[in-house]
């Protein structure tokens, strides 16, 4: 059978139409799809009925060969594997999305699609990118469209790893009877390529704020951020798992609880506004827990009435009651919520409960095992003695200013403990990034920075962020340039798929396979062994640190 989007290469498949094909599948009968890999066989059983779009345009995009030869891009032990996108990155798309049809749960082996943030009845699901829980996920319902659950290798979804192939996926009717593709659209056109986004510095949102609700250690180094609906039942299921976990390692461990309210739950902002009006007068927690305790007994109830209800609540946690109502009805505390909210969304939030540990998402499964409080205590005792030798001062920029013009360039000065690298910084090549750079030598900000590897296999030296927050309270976007990583004496900046990192990365050699992952901000003119020689810590061994970064403008 002919498959023609995989003659093309993964990239391009993202250009293979501009709108979902017509619906061709008859919605009555019931397909298999077999997700080939080379770890086995996932079976699963699609439900045309509950999703008749998603499941017509998975019918398609699987029997036309898209999916042949693309990658899990995402893997989360105990929460989900996700493939499907061409581009791998979690991006990507066959250039169009889809309805969404919201309705099944998302049991053990649930197939659904994902989508973007925004309301779950109206934002689309993503074209292509299709998830596959790694046991029930209650906390996903009402926000994804699921279409089908895995009926056979569950156990090869557990296997699953980031980078795995996709080898095909082939399409039957449930007795194992063959079905016909439909044709690729013959209007198919490649979609427009949106403009680019300006690169900028934005505040990073899941640095701790001096206004947040924190329990346990206020100066522990490993800290939880939640983000929690009280509409939100798996929310309130969790709750008091977290509650018990944090009487066993408040010592060494910080939670934060931010507002999420989500947008199908018509009491979710009010019961927020309650918690933080019960907060002006000291009973945060007390409210948070309150809420979550009693929420099958407001939950069903009209809107009109459940201010008379949190006013009850209120008087059971002996609040001022006058002073409760003000604040409940005033905007400050509805700025309050949006805040958090707002945090939440520049962190990618979609659903509740979502936790991050350390600024890293995590599923709210990892934190129910049985051995969660003795693995936790470990991960935070290892976190505090690396962070022993990192400054303890804070800062707080929302944004660097701008110190630098495009028309010229710099000279940076990195004073080591094993001597001097000097660069030459260019902002033709990184605006954004070499003006960052350059604002946080000014501020001292690299003072003190460890070695965090040097892997003479690449040729290149990591040096890691000074402080424990890891960031210097912003993050920027990453600004690329093909090639750049060719020749040794390279400095750019670590970081991830969308963002850099206030973290140098040094080479000694030529580093192709960095090229295109990094914003390339200069070039090192001296000091190239200095660079080679820098250490990570390795057993007693202190790691070599930056006394000093100076930068002047090039003369």
């Amino acid at each position: 059978m002919a498959r023609p989007f995989a003659q093309l290469p993964p990239d391009q498949r993202s250009r293979v139409g501009n709108a979902p094909p017509p619906l061709t599948i008859d919605v009555s009968q019931k397909y298999i799809a077999t997700i080939k890999t080379a770890k086995g066989d996932i079976v699963v059983e699609l439900d045309a009925r509950a999703a008749p779009q998603t499941v017509n345009n998975f019918v398609y995009l699987a029997q036309n060969g898209f999916y042949d030869g693309l990658t899990f891009h995402r893997v989360e032990p105990g929460f989900v594997i996700q493939g499907g996108d061409p581009l791998g990155n979690g991006t990507g798309g066959p250039g169009y999305d889809i309805p969404p049809e919201i309705k099944l749960p998302h049991v053990d082996g649930a197939i659904a699609m994902a989508r973007q943030g925004g309301p779950p009845e109206s934002t689309p699901s993503s074209g292509s990118q299709f998830y596959i829980t790694v046991g029930a996920q209650p906390n996903l319902d009402n926000n994804y469209t699921v279409f089908g659950v895995t009926a056979r290798g569950q156990d090869v979804v557990r296997s699953i790893q980031v980078g795995d192939v996709i080898q095909r996926i082939d399409i039957t009717t449930a007795d194992g009877s063959a079905v016909a593709a439909a044709p690729p659209q013959a209007t198919a056109a490649p979609a427009p390529t949106p403009a680019p986004r300006p690169v900028t510095c934005e505040p990073f949102p899941l640095n701790v704020n001096a206004g947040d609700h924190l329990k346990g250690n206020p100066r522990a180094t490993t800290t939880i951020i939640e983000y929690g609906d009280f509409q939100c039942p798996a929310c309130a299921t969790f709750s008091p798992q977290m509650k018990a976990l944090m009487e066993t390692v408040s010592d060494t461990v910080r939670l934060v609880f931010r507002h999420f309210p989500l947008p199908q739950h018509d009491k979710a902002v009010l019961t927020a506004h309650a918690a933080e009006a019960a907060a002006l007068q000291g009973k945060f927690w007390e409210m948070h827990d309150l809420l979550y305790e009693k929420q099958g007994e407001w939950i069903n109830k009209p809107v009109a009435e459940i201010t008379a209800t949190l006013r009850t609540y209120a008087e059971q946690l002996k609040l001022d009651i006058a002073r409760f109502e003000r604040d409940f009805a005033s905007e400050a505390v509805a700025a309050r919520v949006q805040r958090d909210a707002q945090t939440g969304d520049a962190a990618g939030v979609r659903g509740t409960p979502s936790l991050f540990l350390d600024g890293n998402e995590i599923s709210p499964q990892a934190f129910q095992q049985p051995d969660t409080a003795a693995q936790l205590r470990d991960y935070a005792s290892r976190r505090a003695q690396a962070a022993a030798g990192l400054s303890t001062r804070t800062f707080d920029f929302a944004r660097p200013e701008q110190v630098t013009t495009k028309d010229a360039k710099y000279v940076m000065t990195v004073k080591t403990t094993r001597g001097e690298i000097i660069a030459e910084l260019d902002p033709a090549l990184a605006p954004v990034n070499v003006n960052a750079t350059v604002f946080l030598a000014q501020q001292g900000y690299f003072d003190g920075a460890p070695v965090v590897l040097n892997d003479q296999q690449i040729g290149a030296i990591l040096i890691g962020s000074p402080t424990v927050a890891g960031n210097p309270g912003f993050e920027c976007g990453v600004e690329l340039t093909q090639g750049a990583m060719s020749q040794p004496g390279v400095v750019a900046l670590f970081g991830g798929a969308d963002t850099s990192a206030a973290q140098f990365i040094f080479t000694y050699s030529p580093t192709i396979e960095l090229d295109g992952r990094f914003s390339v901000i200069g070039q090192i003119t001296s000091g190239l062994d200095v660079v080679k020689s820098l250490m990570a810590a390795q057993g007693d061994a202190k790691a070599d640190v930056i006394n000093s970064v100076t930068v002047e403008r090039k003369r």
